[in-house]
């Protein structure tokens, strides 16, 4: 069967005037196209139908434009709410090896159970944004861990306490020294029996003389330490270990540590 039989709109002397009219280069990428007769100008039109494109569309472009507009509006809506005033001016006269875009670092240390991990702090225009390993710290060596790693996060954090709080609201912290210092001289009537001191791991010196003072001060008072990743699996392992060695792992105490 011949094109002409197959496509009534293919019209052989039409695509023979066409070719031999033109000079140079020309593509088309059918017969049909060369050809261009009404007919196949007619297929393309019906080929794809008013609305086609909506038919396997569950949402369709009508209802796409309207929850985008709607989104646009709400967007536009939220800023026009009022936002805490951020003014940002340049420096006057600019810190000493402060460059744009070049960060710098800083050794510092992070805690955790109450100990010290040496690290390195990249700082960009004075703000914080990684934590590697300091290599001249005894405790980390230059590695680090998933903690020293997460605890610059806790700067950035926007549920972060900004100001002190008093039952749901805002105070000041010399409202809370009135309210603390009220509260310890009704306590020093029974030597500190309600007082209850929750803490970390405490492994500052400065600190510890404090609380010791304070226990002085109320006898009755009790301190409790909570952490909640302590090194308390690890002391214990060692302590069986050690056990177990000393005893040959013989008798019922080494017996008990291989358990």
């Amino acid at each position: 069967m011949k094109d002409s039989q197959q496509r009534p709109w293919m019209d052989d002397k039409l695509i023979r005037e066409r070719v031999g009219n033109k000079s140079g280069r020309d593509y088309w990428r059918s017969l049909d196209e060369l050809a261009d007769s009404k007919a196949f100008r007619d297929l393309l039109h019906r080929e794809f139908p008013e609305g086609a494109s909506e038919w396997n569309d569950g949402v369709g472009r009508r209802e796409f434009l309207k929850v985008m507009g709607a989104s646009l509006a709400l967007a536009g809506m939220m800023s026009c709410t009022s936002q805490p005033v951020e003014k940002i001016l340049p420096y006057v006269r600019a810190p000493e090896d402060v460059v744009p875009g070049r960060p710098q670092f800083f050794a510092s240390a992070t805690t955790l159970g109450g100990f010290a991990n040496g690290v390195l702090v990249e700082s960009h225009m004075g703000r914080p944004t990684k934590i590697e390993g300091n290599p001249e710290h005894p405790s980390s060596l230059g590695s680090t861990d998933v903690f020293s790693l997460a605890s610059v996060l806790t700067l950035y954090d926007p549920d972060r306490s900004q100001v002190v709080h008093h039952a749901g609201r805002i105070a000041t912290w010399g409202g809370f020294l009135d309210a603390v210092t009220k509260d310890l001289a009704n306590q020093e009537i029974s030597n500190g029996a309600g007082l209850r001191v929750l803490t970390e791991t405490v492994t500052s010196p400065t600190l510890a003389r404090q609380l010791e003072a304070l226990r002085e001060r109320f006898p009755q008072s009790r301190w409790h330490q909570f952490e909640p990743v302590d090194r308390d699996a690890e002391r214990t392992g060692a302590r069986l270990a050690f056990v177990y060695c000393c005893n040959g792992g013989s008798g019922e105490r080494g017996r008990l540590a291989a358990d």
